[in-house]
């Protein structure tokens, strides 16, 4: 936790005027309350529920090499974090396809972060979303692990130099129905883990950014959208501006 305040600090005092606009904490105590309540919901383990005391994110999402951008949820937004995985928010309906023991922690770019609460550990597994079939493999051994990846990506590790870190941030919005409607719908609904209704209401408030990251994830997608034949664009982003779409 110390580290990650410490990464948050200097996060801030490198870009101030930006934080200053869209501020950014780590607060190190939980409310009651919010820790009750996921306590009450689901049967955590221990390890867990310690880090969900002494983690209360406000507007902190981590992008590193090993991720676009994650946002790890704290005890007050773990509940809502469930929304499109196990559950859909709009119909208020369960999501049959989602394994009922399977808990998201974290979110990188839609990919869940999950902890198996049948197996009372924190081993964290992930699957990539927008496949249409979640095929989960285990990620981090455990929740120490998982965080100190946030801090410290394998690739740095590695001893990668640093002319090879992407530094280059795009953004892929649709702008149409593209050559097929239908499957600019499927692609949609695959996406963003909802209905069709949902998906239909999405593609009527074009522009619709499907993907803001790094360069290494765009190509994928963009090969996706251009294999349908939907209309879309392809920008180059700032730094700020693609925070600023992360915390929008």
């Amino acid at each position: 936790m110390k580290k990650m305040q410490e990464a948050v600090t200097k996060e801030r005092e490198q870009h101030p005027a930006f934080y200053a606009k869209y501020p950014m904490r780590l607060i190190t105590e939980a409310e009651e309350k919010d820790v009750r309540n996921v306590t009450s919901t689901w049967d955590l383990p221990e390890e867990y529920v310690y880090f969900l005391k002494r983690y209360v994110p406000e507007r902190v999402s981590w992008s590193a090499v090993e991720y676009i951008s994650i946002y790890i949820y704290g005890a007050k937004d773990l509940e809502a974090g469930q929304s499109g995985y196990s559950y859909n928010h709009v119909t208020d309906e369960v999501i049959t396809d989602w394994p009922s023991d399977y808990l998201v922690i974290a979110s990188d770019e839609g990919d869940p972060y999950c902890i198996d609460l049948s197996r009372g550990d924190t081993v964290i597994f992930t699957a990539q979303h927008g496949t249409g079939l979640w095929d989960f493999s285990i990620a981090y051994h455990n929740l120490s692990e998982f965080l100190n990846s946030v801090l410290h990506p394998r690739e740095l590790e590695d001893e990668e130099s640093p002319e090879t870190i992407p530094s280059d941030y795009y953004k892929l919005q649709i702008t149409g129905t593209g050559a097929d409607k239908a499957k600019t719908l499927m692609f949609i609904k695959k996406m963003f883990s909802c209905d069709y209704t949902q998906a239909k209401a999405y593609l009527e408030k074009t522009p619709l950014i499907v993907y803001k990251g790094i360069e290494q994830g765009v190509a994928k997608i963009e090969e996706q959208l251009e294999r349908i034949g939907a209309d879309f664009e392809k920008h180059k982003i700032s730094w700020e501006e693609f925070i600023e779409l992360v915390q929008s």
